[in-house]
């Protein structure tokens, strides 16, 4: 019931005071209103006389018509409320004004589990049934539809972000979402786009329209039937908010994976730069996922739309930055409020969908350990509480093709799953990264615990899963030097770098296994040394081969340069010996090399590269001290005789946290 006015006389929702009918008060929605079909204009204004500010329109800008990208601060709108003093161009997808949180929509329980509520009463009970007959009868705030107008403004551009992602496809086509699915994506919202903008003699009424249409869709649960086809679903599933919002945090991650010089985006003015098109996507992403927070949306692509902000959110902040880890946990609510983690029978999901859940379960999965190990935090997926399903080792064009066609493919697999042609270009990539993920949380499991005894024995016992699950990976995903592809040989250094970790951990907390880190930290430089040369040869730079240097390579390097830095000092009882000989010219080669790739191929624009050059930094001035005949001077470094600076930097190397400060973050 609406809330009463001063005179006690209950307030009339704006429709029908508008109309001067009778109201009877109801709420959400009065009955007059459902009866009219204006449900999602029904609302209680709280100061009904106020005077309101018309609404906005578009002003036409120099770029307006030549399909030039207009980033978000330079949309200016008019208002003729407003002085001309203060009519200076805004952003238009700031921070979102919502309503009153009461008239947030029950969107469903999701999954249950077996330990839920109802199983208290009813071991058998099912719970209530959602209706999907028709959308939930949620009010529409007017400021959310002219704010979701501003927002579908931006595919005027959507030429230039199918340009964009097709370039990232040639280079990594992605394993969570295909490039079948986003074709589609993107050629539903053209047709959409253009039908309701083309020969429109007031465009902003027609997005406010479709604005509406958007949200109202949100709203809709959507249903899928067995037959369903890739058209079908895509054409039922594009006009959310959801959606848009995994298109331009797509869009927008892509800008980080193609080279600079083939974006066309090298113009540092704020309509054609590349970070001009960075903010606007990060900005309209954020907008559309605060939109189906607020209408309590659950759905497939509610799922795949964060994990792709996440790795936005990674590429333009790096991993350490609180908002990747935060959207971590809303991927992991809705990955479990979805079931995905427990999948069960379901007779109306097509084929494509299912494969598309397992993958987008790997997604999550594989994003929650890569944050995890990074921050040094306990995971939020851990695999003991969940079913992960292998995704089938099919391309996207197969899992999307007709029925005899996918069987077809579905018979050149192994009874693992695993395609019998030896092909890398199919569905390898997730597989792999789930395998690896797992061996990521053996390795998390040991490193995080804070039980020091039996730990030789754990970490022992950790390597041998390690070395079962890499010989569980068929004879292509085995590396060898004439294996030396960049997809296999990147998969071997994660692997690598698993043990790293263990023997670091373990040395960190005992003292033991110093040779074997140092044997595993040389091993790791010399094969990305060998994968950049190869690549090099080949005239190409896979970005694979950039985030192993920085991933893997900067901490192994960091404790090479360590040992270097201690075995170069004269016999002292500050410094233990080994027995075990040491390269040192070896070593100081590879360092050397590798410190000079790091400068080559870590892009200077980029997020991650102050990061980098310290690291860079760190092993040069290493180097420096072990070459140079006579003390170097090093700003961070107090001076003094020879010995005395060596130990003092040795003692920077050894607290310098290498994991911590290295690991970069290439896109998750």
């Amino acid at each position: 019931m609406s809330a009463p006015r001063r005179n006690g006389q209950l307030s009339s929702c704006e429709p029908c005071r508008k109309s001067k009918l009778r109201c009877d008060h109801s709420a959400p929605v009065c009955n007059r209103c459902v009866r009219r079909g204006r449900s999602d204009l029904c609302v209680y204004h709280p100061a009904p006389l106020t005077r309101p500010r018309e609404g906005p329109r578009f002003k036409a800008t120099k770029n307006d018509s030549n399909g030039t990208l207009m980033p978000a601060k330079t949309l200016a709108w008019e208002s003729l409320s407003i002085s001309p003093a203060s009519s200076s161009s805004i952003s238009v997808l700031g921070s979102a004004q919502f309503p009153n949180p009461t008239k947030l929509p029950f969107s469903g329980t999701g999954f249950l589990g077996p330990t839920n509520w109802s199983g208290a009463f009813d071991d058998n009970a099912e719970p209530d049934p959602v209706d999907h007959s028709a959308p939930k009868s949620t009010p529409i705030d007017p400021q959310q539809v002219a704010r979701g107008a501003q927002v579908l403004f931006l595919l005027e551009n959507l030429s230039l972000y199918v340009e964009v992602m097709e370039k990232r496809f040639a280079i990594a086509p992605g394993w969570v979402l295909g490039p079948p699915l986003m074709r589609e994506v993107f050629k539903v919202l053209g047709d959409i786009y253009r039908n309701a903008t083309q020969n429109a003699t007031n465009k902003y009424a027609h997005l406010m329209d479709l604005s509406r249409e958007f949200f109202r869709n949100t709203l809709t649960p959507i249903e899928t039937h067995p037959s369903m086809r890739l058209s079908e679903y895509f054409a039922t599933v594009t006009p959310r908010w959801e959606v848009l919002s995994l298109l331009f945090a797509l869009t927008g991650t892509s800008t980080y994976q193609v080279p600079p010089h083939s974006l066309g985006l090298e113009e540092t003015d704020d309509v054609t730069s590349k970070e001009g098109l960075r903010q606007i996507c990060i900005q309209a992403s954020e907008t559309c996922l605060q939109f189906c927070n607020h209408l309590g949306t659950l759905s497939d692509p509610l799922a795949w739309a964060l994990i792709q902000h996440t790795v936005f959110l990674c590429c333009m902040h790096g991993s350490s930055d609180h908002r990747p880890w935060q959207m971590l946990g809303e991927i992991t609510t809705t990955v479990f409020a979805l079931g995905l983690h427990q999948p069960g029978t379901d007779t109306k999901t097509p084929f494509f969908l299912s494969e598309v859940r397992k993958r987008t379960m790997v997604g999550a999965y594989a994003i929650d350990k890569e944050l995890a190990t990074f921050l040094g935090r306990p995971p939020r997926i851990c695999w003991r509480y969940c079913n992960i399903q292998y995704p089938l080792d099919m391309t996207y064009d197969e899992i999307v093709a007709e029925p005899e066609v996918r069987e077809a493919a579905t018979q050149r697999l192994d009874s693992a799953g695993w395609n019998i042609d030896g092909s890398l270009d199919k569905g390898v990539r997730v597989r792999a990264n789930l395998i690896a993920s797992i061996d990521q949380e053996n390795v998390l499991e040991v490193s995080l615990s804070n039980q020091v005894d039996g730990l030789e024995e754990k970490v022992q016992k950790t390597r041998r899963k390690s070395d079962e699950l890499r010989r569980s990976l068929p004879s292509y995903l085995q590396w060898t030097e004439e294996n030396d592809h960049p997809a296999v040989a990147s998969l071997h250094l994660e692997f690598l770098y698993h043990e790293f970790l263990l023997l670091q951990t373990l040395f960190k907390r005992t003292g033991k296994g110093n040779d074997s880190l140092i044997a595993k930290a040389s091993e790791i430089v010399t094969i990305l040394l060998h994968m950049v040369s190869m690549e090099t040869r080949a005239g190409r730079i896979h970005p694979s081969i950039v985030w192993d240097l920085c991933y893997n390579g900067l901490p192994a390097a960091g404790v090479l340069c360590t040992e270097l830095l201690r075995r170069s000092q004269p016999q002292s009882n500050l410094f233990q010996t080994s027995t075990t000989p040491f390269p040192r010219s070896d070593i100081i080669q590879k360092l050397s090399v590798f410190v000079a790739q790091l400068k080559t191929f870590v892009r200077q624009e980029e997020g991650n590269y102050k990061i980098c050059l310290k690291g860079q930094k760190v092993i040069s001035q290493a180097l420096d001290r072990v070459l140079s005949p006579a003390p170097v001077v090093v700003d961070s470094m107090p001076v003094g005789n020879a010995l005395e600076e060596d130990v003092d930097f040795m003692a920077f190397l050894e607290n310098f946290d290498w994991e911590q400060e290295m690991r970069l973050t290439f896109g998750c």
